[in-house]
């Protein structure tokens, strides 16, 4: 992958530490006001069908193409939108069909993990706007390819983090950012831990399927039943880093939203993880248990739900399966998409003044990113936070795997110690698919 892909890879990465700023289209957006965004759908399995039902909901936008390798899922789709929309999309079994759609603004991409970027990559060339399902990227260097893409190509880049439009997270992550904790200590993050299991029996490909497609540039394997699932995609490695990312990049969203704690400096990754059936199709960490700490001091615990609850709920009373929890000199505030809690709840009445420091926010998820790519203003859920949520994910399991610690410099965007791990900041990419 480094020598096939070095042309998607620089040093520079100042486009993580930097507001992703539009300089040449915004004049443009003025032109646009009002006009309809055509989106194409790129995947439309469990996650993908839901977003499709919801950017339909959304007026001032029209979904115009399908893809899918899938034929009764892209038809199914297509069906769904002829009944909402009233018109007959496109539909494709190749994505690369669709993306040489010189009409379509915007892809919504909702596949298996492992395509998520290599079809963001794609898509970003190809003049488009995007809207990524979690987790980002397979490896920590195609995370850093789509960034700069994403700059160089002064593309709209939105992730699936769709609490960004929960109102009363927005009202937490304001009250940490305005001191009412005072000076964040530490931070708790935890998410629910993945699975085992999975057969590895092979079965005929499944009519209407294009099986060579939807493995794409993971290793070629056998066909099984739980392969090609969503399941499959969350808990096998050909295809992703398991629920610490699948479901991290959640409760970590929240922990970087607003937050700058780890910009500041190089910083420190240790932890342990348990693979519950190391030998099936489903080979990822299940459970982990993984301690961070910040240049600036600050220390974040980062475990699955097993591990957490009982730390949790020693101090949160209304337990939930994923939350990230802020605790300053003042007080504590623990956000999560299941409710809320705080040292002192009526912290959360609290009304701020003009002057108080605020996030982007609107409360229709995907609304907002239609919006952003008909204004082309930066979205609510940009790159440069999807990164670095992401490479928490990817840190901590290399800190698992390596049975040390693991010295992360963010400005450099390279593992500074060991430094034999950089390596796995890259992975093979399978036959011509390298060439995306």
């Amino acid at each position: 992958m480094t020598t096939t892909r070095r042309r998607f890879l620089s040093t520079s990465t100042a486009a993580l530490a930097a507001p992703f700023i539009l300089t040449s289209r915004r004049a443009a957006a003025a032109d646009a006001a009002g006009r309809t965004i055509r989106l194409g759908h790129i995947g439309v399995g469990g996650q993908g069908s839901g977003l499709l039902q919801n950017f339909l909901s959304v007026p001032a936008a029209t979904s115009v193409a399908i893809a899918d390798p899938f034929r009764q899922r892209r038809e199914a789709a297509g069906q769904k939108v002829k009944e909402i929309q009233g018109h007959d999309p496109k539909l494709y079994n190749d994505f690369r069909e669709l993306l040489a759609d010189e009409s379509i603004d915007a892809v919504i991409i909702a596949t298996p993990d492992h395509w998520h970027v290599p079809i963001a990559l794609a898509a970003v060339r190809a003049g488009k706007d995007v809207y990524v399902e979690k987790p980002l990227g397979y490896t920590l260097n195609q995370n850093r390819a789509l960034m700069e893409a994403c700059a160089k190509h002064e593309r709209i880049f939105q992730y699936g983090t769709q609490q960004r439009s929960q109102e009363i997270l927005k009202r937490g992550i304001e009250l940490v950012l305005n001191g009412y904790i005072g000076d964040i200590e530490r931070i708790d993050i935890w998410a629910p831990k993945g699975s085992g299991g999975g057969s590895l029996e092979e079965i005929p490909v499944p009519d209407g399927l294009d099986y060579d497609r939807y493995i794409g540039p993971a290793p070629m394997k056998p066909c099984t039943k739980d392969r090609i699932t969503g399941p499959g995609s969350w808990y096998c490695s050909d295809y992703a880093i398991g629920f610490i990312a699948g479901w991290g990049a959640h409760p970590l969203d929240i922990s970087i939203w607003g937050l700058n704690y780890d910009q500041q400096g190089p910083f420190k990754i240790r932890g342990t993880g348990t693979v519950a059936t190391p030998d099936a199709l489903f080979n990822t960490i299940t459970s982990w248990d993984v301690q961070m700490e910040f240049a600036g001091g600050i220390k974040t615990h980062f475990m699955s739900d097993d591990i957490a609850k009982p730390i949790v709920e020693a101090y949160r009373k209304n337990w939930t399966g994923d939350g990230t929890t802020f605790f300053g000199t003042k007080g504590w505030i623990s956000l999560s998409r299941g409710g809320y809690a705080a040292s002192n709840p009526e912290l959360f009445r609290e009304k701020q003044g003009k002057d108080a420091k605020r996030v982007p926010y609107q409360n229709n998820y995907y609304k907002a990113f239609v919006d952003a790519v008909r204004d082309h203003t930066p979205s609510i859920g940009p790159v440069g936070d999807a990164v670095r949520s992401d490479a928490l994910s990817h840190l901590s399991v290399l800190a698992i795997q390596s049975g040390g610690e693991v010295v992360w410099d963010p400005a450099a965007y390279r593992i500074t110690s060991p430094e034999a791990l950089n390596a796995s900041m890259s992975h093979e990419i399978r036959g011509d698919w390298a060439q995306i």
